[in-house]
């Protein structure tokens, strides 16, 4: 799970699962939680299996004292938790990253937001590649269509390449899911069209008309 709104409000919706396996950058409170209800017990994972594997805990005291000489909770370092090798190695890997902006080739702009940098690359590359590798993985980038009345699926991006189309993802907005892998450019667009806002699609698609977005070919 990334950082912000995003991956907090899919923990929250987790309470019903069960058997749940945690693999991160960052463990917060969200995990404590579900950790506590019995949604995450780690027993199905084929890597650290009883383990949730963290590299920093960021939350409140509910985390800090649960996890305190927990033997359930393990910190490690970027060298493990991000580790390709590793990551490919537990099955149905699922890696929830947002981002600032989807163009529609599938690039992702997660650093600069309206010419601001609001932050680093992070381990978004990294697990996006492990859930990939995995066996049934889904590498998954969470984003709302829009933020302050603009589209955030994009003719071009604002911004720099975080993530490459070569790195195709999943990408879920409030209006769909546009599953990229194995897909031509040309199919890309349209199923990024599918998931942007109602009201921005038609400039999206004027943008593409006159060749001001990303080039597609078959």
């Amino acid at each position: 799970m990334g950082i912000g709104a995003i991956p907090d409000a899919v923990l929250s919706a987790l309470g019903d699962h069960r058997h749940l396996g945690v693999h991160s950058g960052s463990l917060g409170d969200g995990v404590a939680r579900l950790m506590l209800s019995g949604a995450i017990t780690n027993q199905r994972k084929t890597l650290d299996r009883g383990i949730s594997i963290g590299g920093i805990l960021m939350g409140s005291s509910l985390l800090h004292d649960y996890a305190h000489h927990n033997p359930a909770i393990q910190l490690r370092s970027t060298r493990y938790t991000h580790d390709a090798h590793i990551l490919e190695r537990i099955d149905q890997l699922v890696a929830i990253n947002s981002a600032v902006e989807v163009d529609l080739s599938g690039q992702v702009n997660s650093e600069l937001a309206a010419g601001s940098y609001v932050g680093a690359i992070g381990g978004a590359v990294d697990f996006i590649r492990g859930a990939r590798r995995s066996k049934g993985g889904l590498p998954i980038i969470a984003l709302p269509s829009t933020a302050g009345g603009h589209s955030r699926i994009v003719a071009r991006l604002n911004g720099p390449v975080t993530i490459a189309r070569s790195d195709a993802v999943i990408v879920v907005t409030e209006y769909g899911v546009a599953d990229l892998r194995g897909t031509t450019l040309n199919q890309r667009i349209t199923k990024l069209l599918d998931i942007a806002h109602p009201e921005h699609r038609a400039a999206l698609q004027a943008q593409l008309d006159k060749g001001d977005a990303c080039s597609a070919t078959a």
